[in-house]
């Protein structure tokens, strides 16, 4: 945690961070290492500590059974984004038959298919089309 909030000596955290890369890593020596470099002097810094771990320890307890608050709050959002995007999905489908079924029946009356009054009104209003 002090070194992740930036409150471990910076030339320790480099050298443990490239042992960890090469993997030589220890723990148990990294975290000695790391205490022995002193306490947290100001209480904000402690309390920056404290907080972070918390939430850590929250997250990992609660993860093997994807509850808590952020886990409900995933399977919510997921669920609405699902239900949004099927929405959104049938209004494009039946958009697209709507238009195309329109452009059917543009295509008969370009053929000479003489259709009801309202919709032969619509197909008066495009000038391409002769009657």
């Amino acid at each position: 945690m002090l070194v992740e909030l930036g409150n471990a000596d910076k030339k320790l955290a480099k050298t443990w961070q490239a042992r960890v890369k090469s993997g030589n890593f220890d723990a148990d020596l990294c975290t000695d290492q790391i205490l022995a470099t002193g306490p947290l002097k100001p209480a904000r810094e402690e309390e920056a500590v404290l907080t972070r771990t918390t939430r850590l320890e929250r997250d990992l307890l609660m993860t093997p059974l994807l509850q808590g608050v952020s886990g409900k709050s995933r399977k919510v959002r997921g669920a609405a984004k699902s239900g949004a995007a099927a929405l959104i999905m049938q209004f494009i489908v039946v958009g697209i038959f709507c238009i195309l079924t329109f452009l059917f029946l543009l295509v008969a009356a370009m053929k000479g298919v003489e259709f009801d009054p309202f919709f032969q009104a619509i197909i008066d209003f495009f000038p391409a089309i002769g009657d």
